[in-house]
C-alpha cells in the first residue's frame, strides 16, 4: 500500500513538472518573449521621456485654451502673439488690442468646430467656438504659433 501512495506521488509530481515546463515553452512560442507592458513598466532615466499621441482635436482645444487664459492674465503677451500682419491691420496698437479685449465677455471657450489646414511648411488650426468667435492659430511648431481672431482681415494661407 505504501509503495502504491509513493508510486503516485511521484507521478504527480513528475505531472506537475511536465505541465509547467509545457505551459513556459507555450508561453514563450505565443509572446514571442515580448511583453506589452514592459515600456510602461520599465525604470525610465532622468532625461527619458514618454511619447504621447495628442490628436488634432486635442491640439486646437490647447491653443485656444492657452490664447484666451494669455488674454486674461497678460494682454501685451496676448498682442504679440497676433501675427504681426493681421495686428497691424485690425489693431494698430497695443490700446487698441486692450480695449477690444475688455468689450470682450471672456469665458472658457468651448469649441464648437475645428479645421486643420497644412500650408507651406505651416499647420493651421481654425478653430470655431459656441459663441460665434473663430480663432486661427498659425503653427510653425508645438506652442509656436501666431493668432488670427478672424479670416478676413487679412489672409491667413
Amino acid at each position: 500500500m505504501k509503495s502504491k501512495s509513493i508510486k503516485t506521488a511521484i507521478i504527480v509530481v513528475i505531472s506537475v513538472i511536465l505541465l509547467a515546463l509545457i505551459y513556459t515553452v507555450l508561453n514563450k512560442i505565443f509572446n514571442d518573449g515580448s511583453n506589452k507592458y514592459n515600456d510602461y513598466l520599465k525604470d525610465y532615466e532622468v532625461n527619458e521621456y514618454i511619447p504621447v499621441y495628442i490628436s488634432d482635436e486635442a491640439m486646437a482645444k490647447i491653443y485656444l485654451k492657452e490664447y484666451i487664459d494669455t488674454m486674461y492674465t497678460n494682454v501685451e503677451v496676448a498682442y504679440n502673439l497676433l501675427d504681426e500682419e493681421y495686428r497691424n491691420k485690425k489693431f494698430g496698437s497695443l490700446d487698441e488690442f486692450k480695449n477690444y479685449v475688455n468689450s470682450l465677455n471672456l469665458q472658457v471657450p468651448v469649441m464648437d468646430k475645428y479645421y486643420l489646414h497644412d500650408s507651406d511648411g505651416y499647420e493651421i488650426f481654425g478653430v470655431y467656438t459656441k459663441d460665434n468667435r473663430f480663432y486661427a492659430f498659425k503653427t510653425k511648431g508645438v506652442m509656436q504659433y501666431s493668432v488670427y481672431l478672424d479670416d478676413y482681415t487679412v489672409e491667413i494661407w
